[in-house]
């Protein structure tokens, strides 16, 4: 094959400078959102004298507002703001709450800034990556996936070092580590500017598939289920920010391979083994071509197995036993195990699926469920005070009972809707 015959898009397999700007700032972006989120419950309880019921309702309106203004966010930096100007401008209310959370302002300031800019930023930085490249260009999967890393990295040493800042040195310390890791975010993006996509007229958008295509029809009708039952993955998912990191607070041992960590520092230890497992996840889940629902069904149910194990933990505990850090250590592995199992299959279901035209709105139902979940994980704990269920037990039901619901229904599903597996290819 001669030079001329080979797509640039495939020859050249060097990244886009531009990814790196933006993977950049989504990693200190989301070590600033991260930050927030391993700090909030402990700060709610210890510095502010919330009640535990009040303290996780509060840390569940914070992540589901901020997913909620994602929704929105998006067609404001695409049809009002442009996509530049408003990652800035949420850089810089994000950069607002954490200075107002440090300077010990009121809670609902702090956070309504930082759920309005995460709203700006979020859909819009993940838009930006994508318009980097041709339709057509090879090197798109590999670009999302530095992208990824940069989240969970982002995440990692949020945990770490504000965690250890706001626990051994003041809450403010660790809010004001948010801001300033913000800052340095705004100052690569304003230093990557040159780099990032040119802002352009928006491309035509194909033909909206009509809901009297029967094909179509079904094949939104199954992803909207399967975005409902997944509020049953992440109604546990979310436990993590809250009654369980009150729970590794009280009843955890610090010490960890001859570390001691603060619980906040507990919430790296999820994006740590992400960045371990997900290429590994990806390319068994690859070989193994095992039916997308199914899939997501298995991990719904080890995301239950885990709240089985964190029952058992709690009764040790109840019985004034001290847990071992590697006990907990354990039971987050599972739950990022069960992640690999259902967020990555859903995100590829709705690209690869959605109907001409209903991409966009079938990814923004993922995300209004992700933010149904968020809020009711913070007050299911309030809710099941007086009744005297257990939390882990009612979080172990709901997830093995979406499990079941998508396992049972696999094969139906996919026949309706003339869906074919995750094969590459």
């Amino acid at each position: 094959m001669s030079a001329a015959g080979i797509s640039p898009t495939t020859a050249n397999l060097r990244q886009p400078f531009g990814l790196f700007v933006l993977a950049g700032a989504e990693m200190w972006e989301r070590f600033s959102f991260y930050g927030v989120r391993s700090l909030l419950v402990l700060y709610l309880v210890e510095a502010l004298q919330y009640s535990r019921a009040d303290a996780v309702s509060v840390v569940g309106m914070y992540t589901g507002s901020a997913f909620f203004c994602a929704i929105f966010g998006g067609w404001l930096a695409d049809r009002l703001l442009g996509q530049r100007p408003a990652v800035l401008l949420g850089m810089l209310l994000m950069m607002a709450g954490h200075v107002a959370l440090g300077a010990g302002q009121p809670v609902t300031l702090g956070l309504g800034l930082l759920a309005v800019g995460t709203g700006l930023f979020k859909p819009t930085t993940t838009a930006m990556v994508g318009a980097l490249y041709l339709p057509d260009d090879a090197r798109r999967q590999g670009g999302y996936t530095v992208f990824y890393m940069g989240i969970n990295i982002g995440a990692a040493l949020s945990a770490l070092i504000g965690g250890y800042l706001a626990q051994r040195h003041g809450w403010g310390y660790g809010f004001m580590s948010a801001a300033a890791g913000m800052a340095v975010g705004v100052v690569v993006f304003m230093a990557g500017w040159r780099w990032l996509p040119p802002v352009a007229a928006p491309a035509p958008e194909p033909a909206r598939a009509a809901w009297t295509d029967a094909q179509a029809r079904r094949r939104i009708q199954v992803i909207l289920l399967m975005s409902l039952v997944a509020i049953c993955f992440y109604i546990g998912y979310e436990q993590a920010a809250g009654a369980m990191t009150l729970f590794v607070r009280d009843h955890v041992s610090p010490q960890f391979l001859g570390i001691e960590l603060t619980a906040a520092q507990f919430l790296a230890v999820n994006p740590l083994l992400v960045i371990l497992l997900a290429p590994l996840s990806a390319r068994l889940l690859s070989r193994l071509g095992w039916p997308e629902f199914r899939v997501q069904g298995l991990g719904m149910m080890v995301l239950g197995l885990s709240f089985v194990l964190l029952q058992a933990l709690q009764g040790r505990a109840a019985q004034g036993e001290v847990i071992p850090a590697w006990m907990m250590v354990g039971v987050i592995g599972v739950q990022t195990l069960a992640e690999l199992l259902v967020v990555p299959i859903g995100l590829a279901v709705v690209s690869r699926y959605a109907p001409a035209g209903w991409a966009a709105t079938l990814m923004g139902a993922w995300m209004l469920a992700k933010a149904t979940a968020g809020l009711l994980a913070g007050q299911l704990y309030g809710w099941l005070l007086p009744t005297g269920l257990s939390l882990y037990g009612v979080v172990t039901a709901i997830g093995i009972a979406g499990g079941l619901l998508l396992i049972s229904a696999s094969g139906a599903l996919r026949r309706y809707a003339g869906m074919g597996d995750l094969r590459p290819g």
